[in-house]
């Protein structure tokens, strides 16, 4: 079934491509739903089902073990439950979000789709490279969504600083993975076993490092803030249960690997508390309402970090809990802030108000939402954060004073984020503490009021925050659902579910206190936003890492400018010096003692007519003469081929030197028929140059056969060659099955020779008829 639903998006992006061109922007993302709402479907109803683990797999290239690898178990199918049930809610959502004019018709759609089944790889995967390819997909197709409004300067600059670190992080991805396979010995990802050691130390970092710029942590938190100018519905869907997910997926799937590894937790714990504590700073300085989803997000997947770098049974069983319910209140806050931005004009809390009469069914979206991010009971989001806080309470010593008190400081500030969103949004204008009134005290101008409803972004924001509602109603179907998952990722997790009402524990008294003092200090925020200043806070780190970005490209341009300056002689003598730098080492192992002079005396008269050929190539004055004693070299080589039995080389041989010789003659008819008069020095340097690469060549082969290793592997050739490669001709098999890759490159390359000579004899016949 995976290769079914992964046919059916790539058959969606022609057909929402088509739509879009013929009917515009609401056409192509009606058509693209349509792949996302029946993957989704599929994957609800085996979740509800339960099915037993399979895997498929493609095969490319199995000596290499180059293959796509896809796994449906318990993780895949509720990651591809919110994938692609959100993602079909959120195509919905952007039908009514878009005008029908609007540009991008087809680049929207299309990219879109395509980062829904780029995540719908990723989530799939089962085999560590499969994960990487649809990683690296993830990334540029966000780039392309973030970057939809490519007149906006400040679009584009956003979109490039995300892909330069999610993309330099999926290089450390890639490098981690291959040293955790080296360590572990395996690619799977569901059969990782613990490692331990340097190279274990090496592959937690990288992995990490991997996982925290694709998950927005400090300090590679400042490509998501940004992020925020693309259009509503990217932010909703790439921005709370997909792309900035998929780093903390890392982790989750990893943990197994690095449980002995000491780096993996507190590498982890530093991400996770950063990014906890200044993610929730940042929601509370900005007045964007956007932003403060965005700042709160980086607080609330810090949180998920913390707890997988945990990697107790209890902690990741939270952290499970909390990956869906942050997908769905999140998604709902992003959609209400979406439909206030269209119907408003501005997303500003400083400039908005009183939107609770206004748009009231909208306010209660936003506050079922709101509520359940707020950790509040009756809504998914208090028995998630209710088994956070008891995580991080079970914890002794120094962990339980850093990690518990960030866990929980952490908490009272997205309370309080909260409420100053809420209020901001939806509260009255005016009124004793508002610290507004009738107009915009910022702006100058009277608070704007929505213009007609946009019923199905309501309907949409209103089934993500309902889920939350229901999921608390219906718990044990939940548990039903993130505790396969969370088992998955740790054994020890089938020892904890959620509970709809926990008692009166100790756990609850301190959420009891978070609520009360973050809804306290959201209210005396909300009621001096009237008053703050419509300075924007400055994006520091975004602005850093932007000059980083601009430095790296000026400093690559100018190493260019110094090592590709054009000058063939200076090419020359730095590829001579590499080339006799790698032979030196060689020198040690040289022995005459399997030398010998010739087999046949016709091999050493056809050697002394190739070295008088090379030296006379360095003499020749004239260009048609050094063609011609390139061609005498290649001739007299293929009689060496000859004097061997390998008739094939001499054909071979034969017909390149004929194609270099004509193409020579051809190309040489637009320059002078003699050669520049070169100082005698540079005369000797060539020579120089001819001699050092033609010692380095001797140096290899007679060290690689002074000390031969086994036997002579032609027995083997032959069977293989018969066997595998179902051909007689040894030679061959091994230019078209054995080295088929090489032999692929050759075939490159003497095709873009032909075309190179075909243009120059075109040229050259445009100007004899001119």
């Amino acid at each position: 079934m995976i290769w079914v639903f992964l046919l059916l998006h790539l058959v969606g992006l022609a057909a929402s491509a088509a739509a879009g061109w013929r009917w515009g922007i609401r056409a192509g993302l009606a058509v693209a739903s349509f792949a996302p709402a029946v993957t989704g479907v599929w994957a609800i109803e085996e979740l509800i089902l339960g099915v037993e683990p399979v895997v498929t797999e493609l095969v490319w290239v199995e000596r290499l073990g180059l293959s796509l690898r896809f796994r449906v178990d318990a993780v895949s199918l509720l990651m591809t439950a919110l994938v692609s049930g959100i993602g079909a809610l959120l195509f919905l959502y952007a039908i009514s979000y878009f005008d029908a004019a609007s540009a991008g018709a087809i680049r929207f759609p299309v990219a879109l789709l395509g980062f829904s089944a780029s995540m719908l790889g990723l989530v799939l995967a089962e085999s560590a490279w499969t994960l990487f390819i649809f990683w690296e997909l993830t990334s540029i197709t966000s780039f392309v969504l973030v970057a939809h409004k490519n007149t906006d300067a400040a679009a584009l600059q956003a979109a490039r600083r995300a892909l330069m670190i999610t993309a330099g992080g999926g290089l450390a991805l890639l490098v981690g993975l291959l040293v955790l396979e080296r360590a572990g010995g395996v690619a799977n990802l569901t059969d990782l076993a613990p490692v331990d050691g340097t190279s274990a130390t090496l592959a937690a970092v990288l992995l990490l490092v991997a996982a925290a710029t694709k998950s927005a942590q400090v300090p590679f938190h400042v490509w998501l803030p940004g992020a925020m100018a693309a259009p509503t519905p990217v932010s909703a869907y790439l921005h709370s249960a997909t792309m900035v997910k998929a780093g903390v997926l890392l982790m989750a799937l990893a943990g197994p690997a690095f449980v002995q590894s000491a780096t993996w937790e507190i590498l982890g714990l530093a991400f996770g508390i950063t990014s906890m504590v200044w993610g929730a700073i940042g929601a509370l300085r900005h007045t964007d309402a956007k932003l403060i989803l965005a700042w709160g997000t980086v607080s609330q997947l810090g949180l998920l970090v913390t707890l997988l770098a945990l990697g107790t049974g209890k902690a990741v069983f939270a952290a499970t809990s909390l990956f869906l319910a942050h997908a769905l209140f999140k998604a709902a806050l992003f959609a209400v802030v979406g439909e206030i931005d269209v119907r408003t004009g501005s997303r500003d809390i400083a400039h908005v108000a009183g939107l609770g009469r206004a748009m009231p069914a909208t306010a209660a979206v936003a506050a079922l939402a709101g509520l359940s991010m707020a950790g509040v009971p009756p809504l998914l989001g208090f028995p998630a954060k209710e088994a956070a806080i008891e995580a991080v309470l079970a914890l002794d010593g120094v962990r339980l004073v850093v990690v518990g008190g960030a866990v929980i400081g952490s908490a009272m500030l997205t309370v309080a984020y909260t409420v100053r969103l809420l209020v901001g949004l939806f509260g009255s204008a005016t009124g004793p503490g508002s610290g507004r009134s009738t107009v915009d005290l910022v702006a100058g101008r009277p608070y704007p009021l929505p213009s007609a409803p946009r019923p199905v972004m309501t309907i949409v924001a209103a089934i993500l925050a309902g889920l939350g509602l229901v999921g608390y109603i219906v718990l044990q179907a939940v548990n039903a659902v993130v505790g396969p998952a969370a088992v998955a990722f740790n054994d020890s997790a089938d020892a904890y579910e959620l509970l709809r009402w926990p008692g009166f524990t100790f756990a609850l008294t301190v959420s009891s206190i978070v609520i009360v003092a973050g809804g306290a200090l959201g209210s005396v925020l909300a009621a001096r936003i009237g008053r703050e200043s419509a300075a924007v806070p400055r994006p520091l780190g975004a602005e850093a890492a932007d000059r980083l970005l601009d430095g790296i490209l000026v400093a690559s341009r100018r190493v260019i400018g110094k090592v590709q300056h054009g000058s063939l002689p200076l090419y020359l003598t730095a590829m001579v010096a590499t080339v006799v730098l790698a032979g030196i080492p060689f020198v040690s192992a040289l022995s005459g003692t399997r030398l010998v002079a010739w087999d046949r005396p016709l091999q050493m008269a056809l050697a002394v007519v190739i070295v008088a050929s090379a030296v006379t190539g360095t003499t020749v004055q004239s260009r048609l003469g050094a063609a011609l004693t390139l061609g005498s070299i290649g001739i007299c080589v293929s009689g060496l081929f000859v004097l061997h039995g390998a008739p094939d080389l001499v054909l071979t041989q034969l017909l390149v030197e004929t194609v270099v010789v004509v193409g020579f003659v051809i190309g040489l008819g637009h320059l002078a028929r003699r050669f520049p008069d070169a100082p005698d020095a540079w005369q000797a340097v060539r020579i120089v140059v001819s001699l050092l690469i033609g010692g380095v060549v001797v140096v290899g082969l007679v060290a690689a056969g002074a000390d031969p290793t086994g036997i002579a592997p032609v027995a083997e050739l032959t069977r293989q060659a018969i066997d595998e490669g179902g051909g007689n001709n040894i030679v061959n098999v091994i230019l078209t099955d054995i080295r088929a890759l090489d032999t692929l490159g050759e075939i490159v390359v003497l095709a873009v020779v032909a075309v190179g000579i075909l243009a120059l004899a075109n040229v050259r016949r445009m100007e004899v008829t001119s």
